[in-house]
């Protein structure tokens, strides 16, 4: 029997960054509506917090994760999920091996949301109209499966950059827009705050907490 709310779960390696923000955007985004948002990472590792620059970029972005953490795929059961998204191939292979995820509804970021194919849902939401959407991209990918291309990645952010971890943050937020406008109808980028181009980094996240 179909659920009454609309279940979805983020991907991505060490679920501290890419998944841990998502999660908060949309979960920003479809507030009131019946969503379920979850994020998941292939690490076996879990109970870590998010990075400190996931945490200030999402502070400045109008969403909390300081009570976020990780929690490992293998640990869960995706097989009654409606709708899986990963962050690189890896992780969606990993959430159909590990996790049991339908293939159908198992995607990455920006093989699921492509503007130019899916029109925003212009009619309230509903769970039922948000599962259809995942089915016509599921037959989209079939009918063409390099039509995403080749390069939909979006990398991780370990070990990079200050700017290149706003970079990707910047990515994470306009998929989240984008998945949100498309699937739950959501205009939603008055809702959630951009992530600024010049952010002036908090030192006192990277000091030691008292002992």
């Amino acid at each position: 029997m179909a659920g009454r709310n609309f279940s979805v779960c983020f991907i991505c390696r060490g679920n501290r960054f890419r998944s841990p923000l998502a999660e908060a955007f949309v979960e920003r985004l479809t507030l009131g509506l019946p969503v379920q948002v979850s994020s998941a990472g292939t690490l076996e590792a879990e109970n870590a917090p998010a990075l400190p620059e996931a945490r200030e970029i999402a502070v400045l972005c109008g969403v909390d994760l300081s009570g976020h953490r990780s929690q490992r795929l293998s640990a869960l059961s995706l097989e009654a999920t409606d709708l899986v998204i990963g962050f690189e191939e890896a992780h969606a292979r990993h959430a159909i091996i590990d996790a049991g995820a339908l293939q159908a509804n198992t995607f990455m970021f920006r093989e699921f949301v492509r503007p130019e194919e899916c029109a925003p849902a212009k009619e309230a939401m509903t769970v039922e109209r948000a599962r259809t959407a995942v089915t016509l991209a599921n037959d989209l990918r079939r009918r063409d499966p390099t039509a995403a291309g080749e390069d939909i990645g979006v990398p991780d952010p370990l070990g990079r950059s200050w700017k290149v971890q706003k970079e990707i943050a910047v990515q994470v937020r306009d998929l989240s827009l984008a998945l949100s406008e498309h699937v739950f109808g959501v205009a939603g980028s008055e809702i959630l705050l951009p992530v600024p181009e010049r952010i002036r980094r908090r030192q006192w996240w990277r000091r030691r907490p008292a002992p």
